[in-house]
């Protein structure tokens, strides 16, 4: 029986740190004798307001740090990493049962009552997440980081700019209890959207690092932390002091 539910991440690099370098600005134009024509002052824009700054408690960003800086394998303390989709999409692999079917729902639900600025949704042919309900024999062959002694599992890729692009997730679909198995589907799905640390300090999260026990909801904790990754406040790339300086601490 696996200990904790652990998850690697691949960070991909060549073409993704491409799309982090930016293009070289004009070079200043050279001076010129001429007359220079003034066009008449075009209307002001009014700019867009700041979004809301994101109010947390303090215990809730301790949180945060503990569990969307880094990964549980590679990067330890990172910048953040998320998807910035107005709607990720998962398509369901296997046979899940029906108790299976009405957590996921519920999951997603769950998910998209707390996220402000991107919804999960379940749907027939490809999709950004792949959530496969398989034997625990197949799931090295499903995804080939699979580090074995694991019942659920999930695999994050993200570009050079730190944003999510893919995640494929195993759901170990027999050999457990209906509640463990949907334990596992809130964990790893909830982690494959850039939630990516467990922690050993809260086991009423379902970040909690080890297996039991294993709850099928979001603790307070879990709520303010996935609402603060998925406010219009915080961004890719962001880091601790970033973070810090974009929201009220209560």
């Amino acid at each position: 029986m696996t200990l904790r539910v652990v998850l690697p991440v691949l960070l991909l690099t060549t073409m993704a740190l491409a799309a982090c370098t930016r293009p070289a600005g004009p070079s200043p134009s050279a001076a010129s004798s001429k007359p220079v024509l003034v066009s008449p002052a075009s209307p002001s824009v009014t700019p867009s307001p700041a979004p809301p700054r994101p109010v947390i408690s303090k215990a809730g960003l301790g949180y945060f740090f503990d569990i969307a800086l880094g990964s549980e394998y590679g990067e330890k303390s990172a910048p953040v990493i998320r998807w910035t989709k107005p709607q990720v999409t998962i398509q369901v692999h296997g046979k899940p049962t029906k108790s299976a079917k009405t957590c996921l729902a519920k999951v997603v639900a769950d998910f998209n009552a707390l996220s402000r600025s991107t919804d999960l949704k379940i749907k027939n042919g490809p999709a950004d997440i792949d959530l496969h309900f398989a034997p625990l024999a197949t799931f090295k062959s499903l995804e080939p980081d699979y580090v074995t002694g694991n019942d659920g599992f999930v695999h994050v890729e993200w570009n050079g700019a730190r944003v999510i692009t893919s995640a494929n997730v195993l759901i170990r679909s027999s050999g457990l209890g209906s509640a463990v198995r949907c334990h596992l589907i809130r964990e790893e799905l909830t982690q494959g959207m850039g939630l990516l640390r467990d922690s050993n300090k809260h086991p009423g999260s379902i970040f909690y690092g080890k297996y039991f026990p294993a709850p099928t909801r979001y603790s307070k904790l879990d709520k303010e932390v996935i609402r603060l990754l998925y406010s219009d406040a915080i961004h890719p790339g962001d880091t601790k002091s970033v973070v810090t300086r974009a929201v009220t601490v209560r």
